[in-house]
């Protein structure tokens, strides 16, 4: 049978291997992973704090935001705009994230990866061109319809609007 813990000791556990924080101005290398310090406001980063709260998980992001409130340090990560990921992940909305979800006032870091997680990938896809063969010519002639509906049918008595609103006029009856 298994010796059961005190909760107490139960609680210190980490759920992940403490990281490696080394601080060199604004250098911060976490686990051999380079960051670049942009923000320190009210010198929230620490490095003690930052060495137990780091999990691993956060290498994939290239931006790393770190808030203090109520003495606890909460990380949360952001990939670059260029990236294919979902609006509140991108480094765009990382102010919007600061008003929004952080207590005003309070003490936050932003770190910049110097090593990017992921490579921007083309803007368009662009296909080859398509080949001609020698006999046709880069154009070729179609006969185009006439548009106008023919005499006698239903759509000859309807006005077309196209996109435009018709004018409403309320008339009195005749009597």
């Amino acid at each position: 049978m298994k010796k059961e813990q005190p909760a107490s000791q139960a609680d210190n556990k980490p759920l992940h291997p403490l990281a490696e924080v080394v601080i060199a101005g604004d250098k911060v290398v976490i686990n051999q992973r380079e960051y670049r310090l942009l923000v320190n406001q009210r010198e929230a980063l620490d490095r003690e704090v930052l060495k137990q709260k780091y999990d691993p998980y956060l290498d994939q992001y290239d931006y790393l935001v770190g808030d203090v409130s109520s003495e606890h340090l909460r990380l949360r990560g952001f990939y670059n705009d260029y990236v294919k990921t979902s609006i509140d992940r991108k480094k765009s909305t990382i102010v919007d994230y600061l008003t929004e979800y952080c207590n005003p006032g309070a003490p936050y870091f932003i770190l910049e990866s110097l090593q990017p997680s992921r490579k921007p990938r083309p803007s368009q896809r662009r296909r080859p061109p398509r080949k001609r063969s020698k006999n046709k010519a880069a154009f070729s002639e179609k006969k185009v319809k006439d548009g106008r509906p023919k005499k006698g049918s239903y759509a000859a008595g309807r006005k077309k609007t196209r996109g435009r609103h018709q004018a409403f006029v309320i008339r009195r009856k005749k009597s």
